[in-house]
């Protein structure tokens, strides 16, 4: 009997396909992936923990003779307590559907990247993803009270805790974030969450150099009013390439700078971020006199202008041999 056969009758026929050559195995449980990984353990198969398939460096590929460990069907949100402020999510749930479910209670899970529609909470816990907001509220593993995973043994690893201080022994989480999948497959995770701004704000600046961009950051992290929920800095030759894929343009933002950098402050008054952001570039043509400002006048604009940073995957449909 092969693997495989062992597999479709431990698990059932619904749960294998094949891809490329390649044995996928769709487990629903952590059950499930203990008993994938028991067998493949005897079987002396390498497994391959798959997620939304959003990495650029090949983390996901597979050879033949391998097995793909897909966590798409492990995406039940579990539980989202707004007094605790946490969620209990499957690794499979994705950072969107997690910031929808979130917000129906005014809360946030404090992370965000351009791939949310895709990406994976256990995949970003695998990776100890970024994402724009990381400066200020941390990676992945900053956001994480607790979790569950599947050893390569097939033994199941638990320890959901929802509380911030736990002194309950060694905190064994930290070694399989950011492991890649390879000391064991996260399952289950208790996340923190935040409350959503009331307001936010954002504007577009251009500048000469990056010690100008670290500047301007460093003033936007003290502000008078609101408080910085995002930084990213758009080169030129990027620029160029993204405002041209999307159509964007704006008379008051020349293309030419050598430097973009978006700027998105959150707070509870509106008028009064976008009176920060004024003032944040006033003081930066104080400092560098050919620097350029646009700041959002309406939703629309903002997220124009955050296309120019997300839409990243148009420019390579578009030209598919831009650098990377």
């Amino acid at each position: 009997m092969t693997l495989a056969d062992t597999l479709r009758d431990a698990l059932g026929p619904d749960r294998l396909s094949l891809r490329d050559g390649v044995l996928v195995v769709s487990p629903r449980s952590a059950e499930d992936i203990q008993t994938v990984l028991r067998h493949t353990r005897a079987a002396g198969v390498s497994v391959v923990p798959e997620g939304g398939k959003t990495g650029l460096v090949g983390g996901t590929l597979a050879k033949e003779g391998q097995v793909i460990l897909s966590l798409a069907r492990l995406d039940k949100i579990l539980l989202i307590n707004a007094t605790e402020r946490v969620a209990v999510v499957e690794a499979g749930v994705t950072l969107e559907a997690l910031q929808t479910a979130a917000a129906l209670h005014a809360l946030e899970p404090g992370i965000d990247l351009a791939a949310r529609g895709s990406a994976t909470i256990g995949g970003m816990l695998a990776t100890n993803a970024g994402g724009v907001m990381a400066f200020r509220n941390g990676v992945m593993r900053h956001r994480v009270l607790g979790l569950e995973a599947v050893l390569p043994d097939g033994s199941l690893y638990s320890d959901l805790t929802r509380v911030v201080k736990n002194s309950a022994g060694y905190d064994l989480k930290h070694l399989l974030i950011g492991a890649e999948g390879t000391l064991g497959i996260i399952t289950r995770v208790v996340l923190k969450l935040d409350p959503i701004p009331q307001a936010t704000a954002t504007a577009l600046i251009g500048l000469p150099n990056v010690s100008a961009v670290l500047d301007l950051i460093a003033r936007a992290l003290s502000p008078q009013t609101g408080h910085l929920r995002a930084a990213e800095a758009l080169w030129n030759s990027y620029l160029r390439l993204t405002a041209g894929v999307q159509g964007w343009q704006a008379a008051e933002f020349p293309l030419d700078t050598p430097l973009a950098l978006i700027l998105h402050l959150g707070g509870s008054d509106e008028a009064a971020l976008r009176e920060e952001l004024l003032r944040l570039y006033a003081e930066t043509l104080d400092h560098y006199p050919d620097a350029t400002g646009l700041i959002a006048s309406s939703a629309r604009q903002e997220r124009d202008i955050w296309l120019l940073h997300e839409n990243t995957g148009a420019i390579y449909q578009r030209y598919p041999a831009a650098p990377s």
